[in-house]
């Protein structure tokens, strides 16, 4: 098999034309469709990334408000529980302080029944005694008279029976 120049500057013609063809018609067409595709894939990353960086944004300011919503519970659960406490303490005073004014009212109505329950005794008594000494002695006694045996028979009570008004 030999060449002869002939053949072989066709061959070379041929190469580089069928090389042009081929560029012309296909390398460029092919080289645009892989640019092209280079250029969609890219700006797809940049999308995903954009997207990966707007979903991170969110995702902090959705912890950043769940921060704040939980701290703005805690304080709310902080306030109910210092006003619950503050109501409760004022309840207390306020029921302590009904108490203390109901026993005092209990004291004096006590001292009061007592009063009046020894001046009855003491009247009694006095009537009685008026009643006894006037049979003893069979006769009325004025007034005067009256009051001083009352008085001679109230010294004669014990202390704590004697009305606050009686000299001792």
């Amino acid at each position: 098999m030999e060449f002869t120049t002939n053949e072989l500057i066709w061959s070379v013609i041929n190469f580089v034309v069928f090389f042009l063809l081929l560029r012309r018609f296909l390398y460029r067409p092919v080289l645009s469709l892989l640019d092209a595709r280079k250029a969609e894939v890219e700006k797809s990353l940049e999308a995903a990334e954009r997207a990966r960086q707007e979903a991170e944004a969110s995702r902090a300011e959705y912890e950043r408000r769940l921060a704040e919503a939980r701290t703005e519970a805690q304080n709310l659960v902080s306030r109910a529980q210092a006003s619950a406490e503050k109501t409760k303490t004022e309840i207390l005073d306020q029921a302590s302080r009904q108490a203390e004014e109901m026993i005092e009212r209990a004291r004096k109505a006590i001292a009061s029944e007592k009063e009046r329950a020894l001046n009855e005794v003491r009247q009694e008594l006095a009537e009685l005694a008026v009643l006894a000494a006037s049979k003893v002695i069979e006769r009325s006694l004025d007034v005067e008279e009256h009051r001083g045996l009352v008085n001679d028979l109230v010294k004669k009570l014990p202390e704590d029976t004697r009305p606050a008004d009686t000299p001792g």
